[in-house]
């Protein structure tokens, strides 16, 4: 399963293999039908002529093939038609009928081939604007990429994070802010939907929260305000999933809150327990008058804090069966003495092993937090 999609020059290899075999075969259609015709001109019928019949594998070939083989193939048609038709009353009237054969099949192959031309124009048109799209797009993710920030130092803390989007541009984000020398606050967010349109309000997300994490007091009070914020922006017709967590170094607390999202796991690698943090409030930029809570939890060093999002948990493998919640803390247990960069990646190896060749349904993103 590879993240980052097919690069452009494979999908085009590919699209022309497709083509030619898609040619071969038609053509392989209109041999069939000339044979069926001068077959059935010949042995069937007697007394009439069939060969009008070949003005169908003739347009066939109009549409499909370069203009000298479509002329070609109606001097063909001719020819069978004057062979394996009744015999003309007189040598004069056999040219005659030849004659006239031949100047139909090849004004109906030269108005099929005109109409091919012309479709073909059109077609290359549309890929053309499909190529600049993607070229567009291809840019549009490289910039979504350098914009995803860096994890930041905080004393006793140790960050990473990544997403892999499902298509070249995604709808999750993650990002840090430092309030002070002692305090970082972390965010994941899931915007509805995936790719351009989930994408496009991700600027807005990032540039509304990092305006207002250091003006407002905690995570309850930013995760309303964005709430009151994309509502007046999108007025309903998107909404996000978030989990804004707040780190103090100095107490080792972690104060949080969460809108709808998936509820973060706690590691505490000292006892071997775990547990999801699962006080939550509504979903973000839906609910009228929705309320958001502050939630305090106590860390203790060794602690792993992961967050994510469904595409994690929620990606299905060839048998139809999701990696879950079990499998990410599994693989969470597994990495304890790492660092959190190592643990990072190997959440993501294992969600594309588990996949295999399945496509990737959604976006993926991943954030740990190891207190050291």
């Amino acid at each position: 399963m590879a993240w980052w999609g097919k690069d452009g020059r494979d999908r085009k290899r590919e699209r022309q293999v497709e083509e030619h075999r898609t040619i071969g075969l038609l053509n392989a259609v209109l041999a069939l039908a000339v044979g069926a015709v001068a077959y059935a001109d010949w042995i069937v019928v007697d007394n009439i002529s069939l060969g009008y019949l070949y003005v169908l594998p003739i347009s066939l070939s109009g549409l499909i093939n370069p203009l000298p083989f479509t002329v070609a193939l109606a001097v063909v048609c001719t020819a069978l038609t004057d062979v394996f038709g009744p015999p003309a009353e007189s040598l004069h009237l056999r040219v005659i009928h030849n004659v006239i054969g031949l100047a139909g099949f090849m004004i109906v192959g030269f108005l099929v081939t005109l109409i091919a031309r012309q479709r073909d124009r059109l077609a290359a048109a549309v890929r053309q604007q499909r190529d600049d799209y993607e070229r567009d797009l291809v840019l549009a993710a490289q910039v979504q990429r350098r914009v995803l920030p860096a994890p930041p130092t905080l004393p006793g803390f140790e960050l990473a994070a990544a997403m892999h989007p499902a298509r070249l541009l995604g709808g999750d984000y993650y990002d840090f802010f430092e309030i002070s020398e002692d305090v970082v606050d972390v965010v994941i967010a899931d915007v509805s939907g995936k790719g351009a349109a989930a994408s496009l309000l991700m600027p807005s997300l990032a540039l509304a929260l990092r305006s207002r994490a250091r003006e407002l007091s905690g995570p309850a009070a930013i995760v309303k305000d964005l709430d009151e914020s994309l509502k007046q922006l999108s007025n309903g017709a998107m909404f996000v999933t978030i989990f804004y967590a707040r780190l103090h170094a100095a107490s080792q607390t972690l104060e949080y809150a969460c809108g709808g999202h998936n509820p973060p796991l706690l590691l505490r690698t000292r006892t071997g327990d775990s547990w999801w943090l699962e006080e939550s409030g509504p979903i973000v930029g839906i609910l009228p008058n929705a309320e958001f809570s502050n939630t305090v939890v106590p860390l203790e060093r060794g602690d792993i804090l992961t967050l994510f999002t469904d595409g994690v948990t929620e990606q299905e493998n060839a048998q139809g069966e999701q990696f879950s919640m079990e499998r990410l803390k599994s693989v969470v247990r597994s990495k304890e003495s790492v660092p959190a960069s190592a643990a990072v990646a190997a959440i993501g190896d294992a969600v594309s092993t588990y996949a295999g060749a399945t496509e990737q349904a959604d976006d993926l993103t991943v954030v740990v937090v190891k207190v050291l």
